[in-house]
């Protein structure tokens, strides 16, 4: 007996060892910080030593997915796709297996779920990434009322949260019906709450709150300079997490902020220990491309196209290289640019699709325009104006030209800051863009309803909102209804908090 006794209690602990399990200690929250710096070929070898150790310990099969979407969402390449992402199911079977006494284990579903529907969503799978969206909203919906004190389900669920909020007024009764109501303000308050607090879970999602956060507060509450004061005055390290600085590029680089953007780009630490990512080259394509810098912006929007495995994003790229040659003066370049935007890429993103209705269209920006559009977008907005100096409508011969020259007036002036003299311009550029097909009189709108949004005046915010909403079939159509979806929501919010109603309704 003395001798069976021990072998017993050897074999039992062997036995419960063997079982699958979620510990998360400081090892795994090391590889979890690794992942989400980008730092993925780090986080894989650790995995892998890690899982010698602890071969049955869950939280390495959700790191690894983790760093899996990373890789697959930047990178875009349909070989790894084939092979990585079957194993988000392989996962997911492994966390339904796993004991339900921990919080870890629908909040890890939850992450699987999500992290399968994104990947899902960047190959085109999309009938699949609606069904795995929507039972990530539920595993994270469930585990804060079983652990709600296990903050972490808060980032993820503030950000489903945020997103259903932005569906039409119309479809909302839908997402009743399958139990996902929306909340744009609630949403984000969740993410920013997990961010100020310091409980002992704050470190599990930090990375990630941190990451979304800035991009909730821009497009769906519109507020920008919020975001990027949340950007400058946030525990960041742009050097050594690659994740948050291509958030911090991507931001200012669509704020007028083209030279932060860059020095960005230009100062992340660069070692074997990152995953590479040709969007870096995207990145600071446009930054140069937008202070006119033709010969840097070329050299990195051709690593770009050389580099990436992918679709998303090359017609855009391949475009602003035929824009470089055009404005260079060199026009058997520029249409040999203008035949790879045809030839190359999908039409996804908007941007791509832009650039293929550009390309076929045969015919070029004028260049004083275009100009002045770089310079503006790259927050040179002096620059800008000075090139249309002495300039007027009549100038220009067509109506999409007329359209887009008091467009840029309006940009220009709301930019730096004179808010009526662009609300003036913005309406003659509703008005002179109202019946052709571009997206000048529809982000026109959608600009002066900020305007009036800023003002407090929620009626003629919500009326210009509802006229964005109102123009058919442009480019860039479904991100400027995005945004003018989430603009009338917080209207209909803020009348009703202040007097019960908008004027009109």
């Amino acid at each position: 007996m003395k001798y069976i006794l021990p072998l017993l209690y050897i074999l039992s602990c062997a036995l419960l060892k063997a079982q699958p399990y979620l510990q998360w200690d400081e090892k795994i929250q090391q590889i979890n910080d690794a992942v989400t710096s980008m730092r993925i070929p780090e986080a894989k070898r650790n995995i892998v030593a890690e899982r010698k150790l602890h071969p049955n310990n869950l939280c390495l099969d959700l790191l690894e997915s983790h760093a899996d979407l990373y890789e697959l969402f930047f990178n875009e390449n349909k070989d790894v796709f084939k092979t990585a992402y079957p194993m988000f199911s392989n996962r997911i079977e492994k966390f339904e297996k796993a004991p339900q006494n921990s919080p870890f284990r629908d909040y890890g579903l939850g992450v699987l779920y999500l992290s399968k529907a994104a990947v899902a969503l960047r190959f085109e799978k999309n009938l699949e990434a609606a069904w795995d969206f929507r039972k990530a909203y539920h595993y994270f919906k469930d585990n804060r009322k079983k652990y709600p004190n296990f903050t972490p389900n808060d980032v993820y669920f503030g950000l489903l949260t945020t997103l259903l909020g932005s569906v039409p007024n119309n479809y909302q009764w839908l997402l009743n019906i399958i139990g996902m109501p929306g909340d744009i303000n609630g949403g984000i308050a969740m993410v920013h709450k997990y961010i100020q607090s310091k409980d002992q879970h704050h470190k599990i999602a930090r990375n990630v709150a941190m990451l979304v956060y800035p991009y909730l507060v821009v497009i769906f509450e519109g507020n920008k300079s919020k975001a990027l004061e949340f950007l400058e005055k946030g525990d960041y390290d742009f050097k050594r997490n690659h994740l948050h600085a291509y958030m911090a590029t991507n931001l200012y680089l669509g704020n007028q902020q083209a030279k932060r953007s860059v020095q960005i780009a230009e100062g992340i630490v660069k070692t074997d220990a990152y995953t590479d990512v040709p969007f870096w080259n995207f990145e600071k394509g446009f930054g140069y491309l937008n202070q006119l810098k033709f010969e840097e912006s070329e050299k990195a929007f051709l690593q770009f196209v050389n580099q990436f495995k992918g679709n998303f994003y090359l017609k855009d790229a391949y475009e602003k290289l035929s824009w470089i040659a055009y404005l260079k003066g060199d026009q058997k370049k520029a249409l040999e640019f203008r035949n790879q935007v045809i030839k190359k890429g999908s039409l996804v993103p908007d941007a791509d699709n832009m650039a293929m209705l550009n390309a076929q269209s045969g015919t070029w920006p004028h260049p004083l325009l275009l100009k002045a559009r770089l310079l503006s977008d790259g927050g040179m907005f002096k620059e800008s104006l000075e090139v249309f100096k002495g300039k007027s409508t009549d100038d220009f011969q067509s109506s999409i030209d007329k359209a887009e020259f008091v467009y840029r007036l309006a940009r220009n002036h709301d930019l730096m800051g004179d808010k009526e003299l662009a609300i003036k311009y913005y309406n003659s550029a509703i008005a002179f863009g109202r019946n052709v097909r571009d997206y000048f009189a529809a982000r026109s709108a959608l600009q002066a309803a900020l305007i009036y949004e800023e003002k407090k005046d929620y009626t003629r915010a919500n009326n210009y909102f509802k006229t964005a909403l109102s123009m058919k079939d442009y480019p860039y159509k479904n991100s400027i209804d995005q945004k003018a979806k989430s603009g009338v929501y917080r209207c209909k919010i803020a009348a009703k908090n202040s007097n019960g109603n908008l004027s009109g309704e």
